[in-house]
């Protein structure tokens, strides 16, 4: 799979006509092999997220997503809500957890949901008034609220070197198996989702990654900070955020089980090759 642009405002993609359009209606879920939870994840999709229903199963329905991952995710984890999936009024989430309140008060009832970092919430008003609670239109229609600091009023595409900063707000996060949120990544759902900051689409595996059309080869004696290092021994199966200094970001479990920072030249890692931004 060839990687391609992605803007913000084009996030949600035309599907043809012989599909539907629904939306993910839960925090996180899994995307599965076959329809069956006792199988493989294959990956993850986060709350408002569009995507193409293919198929039918009982109580399964097979999607693809906007990266083209293609699985099953139970059919009551997705919403039919056209309304929500074009509004103008969507904003991400900014925390890297956000909940969710049926009241104006974090006590005395538990949040409705707790949605990862860059789930869509549906304001009533962009405007930030400065006021500590914010309505929100959930996917079901109910309103609901958030606090303000957990919402991004103004997105904005990140450079590259605000993404390098920007990827240690993430520290210390479990690795995940098919993890795309900041309840859990992957090393590939890790990168992915640092150069989806700058609008750009990368494919959702590492290997698929180390060919995309975005990127090009670059030494390893010729590394700068931003470049995409890859790992493995016969082929590409990790892939980490490089630093500078000899120092990677990435989410792995040679170390700990987590997003951590990791040396190139410590020995724990068999580098393949490095890419850069064209």
């Amino acid at each position: 799979m060839r990687c391609f642009w992605l803007f913000l405002a084009g996030f949600f993609f035309n599907f043809p006509e012989c599909l539907i359009g629904e939306l993910i209606n839960r925090p996180v879920v899994n995307i599965y092999l076959q329809p069956q939870e006792d199988t493989e994840v294959d990956s993850q999709a986060i709350y408002g997220s569009v995507v193409e229903v293919m198929d039918r199963m009982g109580e399964w329905s097979r999607i693809r997503t906007a990266d083209g991952v293609d699985g099953w995710v139970l059919s009551s984890q997705l919403t039919i809500n056209a309304s929500y999936a074009t509004s103008e009024h969507l904003r991400p989430v900014k925390s890297l957890f956000a909940h969710i309140y049926r009241v104006t008060g974090t006590i005395p009832y538990p949040p409705l949901l707790t949605l990862p970092y860059g789930s869509k919430v549906k304001l009533e008003r962009t405007v930030d008034t400065g006021e500590r609670w914010v309505p929100v239109e959930l996917l079901s229609g109910e309103k609901a609220w958030v606090q303000r600091g957990d919402v991004d009023f103004s997105p904005q595409r990140k450079t590259l070197e605000e993404v390098i900063a920007f990827s240690k707000k993430f520290l210390g996060l479990p690795y995940t198996w098919g993890g795309t949120s900041s309840y859990g990544f992957d090393c590939s759902g890790f990168v992915q989702m640092l150069f989806r900051e700058m609008e750009l689409q990368l494919p959702r595996n590492s290997y698929q990654q180390a060919e995309c059309d975005l990127l090009i080869p670059v030494a390893k004696e010729d590394l700068q900070p931003g470049d995409l290092l890859f790992f493995g021994t016969t082929r590409i199966v990790h892939v980490g955020l490089y630093l500078g200094n000899d120092e990677f970001i990435h989410s792995g479990v040679t170390e700990f089980p987590m997003v951590m920072i990791s040396n190139i030249k410590s020995g724990k890692y068999d580098f393949q090759t490095a890419m850069r931004l064209r």
